[in-house]
């Protein structure tokens, strides 16, 4: 099977995926989704899981990048940028695994960090052998572009009437920031540069752009897998493929779109830090 025609099946089976996720949660009436493991916190709905990203995407199609986006790691061979993708694929799949059975305590952080930055940076280095350094976030050649696109996710998930209140138990105020500062720098950053950065640059290299952005999306999705009930897989797997996953899915395009690593960096810190929750969002 040539590389076309895998990258055209991969496509196809990643779409099915959301399509699917989408469908199972609308026949089973499971219309509401949590999106954060924290205490209290509210629900979604599947409308505020699809729009927000959707605008954002149909914006960056109709937004090119005024300088062409780099293309990295062209210069590397391919079965160098093979090993390191499933090396990456590897980590990306142990890591919930790690997480389902040591939990989301204080062990979390570090297993991450051990899993998605330790693990990587060490198989870099031991699979480089000499040769050269693979530069897959380049210095970002445009700022403006993505904005149309990140403004339209901001206003509709954040500002809009389909971002929840915010309802969730929040700790004392030095525990509150010490957590945030830890979020921040294990997810919003870490996790896009993990992910994007690393994973799915290789892998459109590899295979194209949108295996490349399905297959990362998917595998960000199940890096939550965490949040669902053991007496509701099916619904749990629907539940953060429709939302992570689409979510993730956003975040994909806008990095092959742009190249800008800190632009999607900074959607992510918007998600996670609650202090722009209170900032913006009614209390309940």
């Amino acid at each position: 099977m040539n590389i076309m025609s895998r990258s055209a099946i991969v496509t196809g089976v990643g779409l099915a995926a959301f399509v699917v996720a989408y469908a199972t949660l609308i026949l089973t009436g499971n219309t509401e989704i949590r999106m954060s493991a924290d205490p209290g916190a509210a629900g979604v709905t599947l409308w505020a899981t699809l729009l927000p990203p959707l605008a954002a995407i149909i914006l960056a199609r109709l937004v090119p990048p005024r300088v062409p986006p780099p293309q990295p790691l062209a210069e590397l061979p391919r079965p160098r940028l093979v090993t390191e993708s499933r090396m990456l694929v590897a980590a990306a799949l142990v890591f919930p695994l790690a997480v389902l059975l040591v939990g989301r305590g204080l062990l979390y952080p570090v297993f991450k960090v051990a899993i998605l930055l330790v693990v990587p940076l060490v198989g870099f280095r031991l699979l480089r052998k000499g040769g050269p350094a693979a530069r897959s976030m380049p210095a970002p050649v445009t700022w403006l572009a993505p904005l149309p696109a990140v403004l339209a996710w901001f206003l509709l998930a954040e500002v809009s009437p389909l971002s929840p209140p915010l309802t969730q138990q929040l700790p004392d105020p030095v525990t509150l920031a010490v957590g945030s500062l830890i979020t921040l720098l294990t997810a919003s950053v870490l996790e896009e540069i993990f992910y994007r950065g690393w994973l799915q640059t290789r892998l459109e290299a590899l295979y194209g752009t949108w295996p490349g952005i399905l297959v990362t999306s998917l595998l960000f999705a199940a890096m939550h897998v965490s949040h669902i009930r053991p007496d509701a897989i099916g619904i749990g797997l629907a539940s953060v493929v429709a939302a992570q996953g689409l979510f993730g899915l956003m975040q994909g395009y806008l990095w092959a779109r742009y190249r800008n690593i800190w632009v999607i960096i900074l959607i992510h810190v918007v998600v996670n830090l609650v202090y722009v929750d209170m900032l913006i969002r009614p209390s309940a």
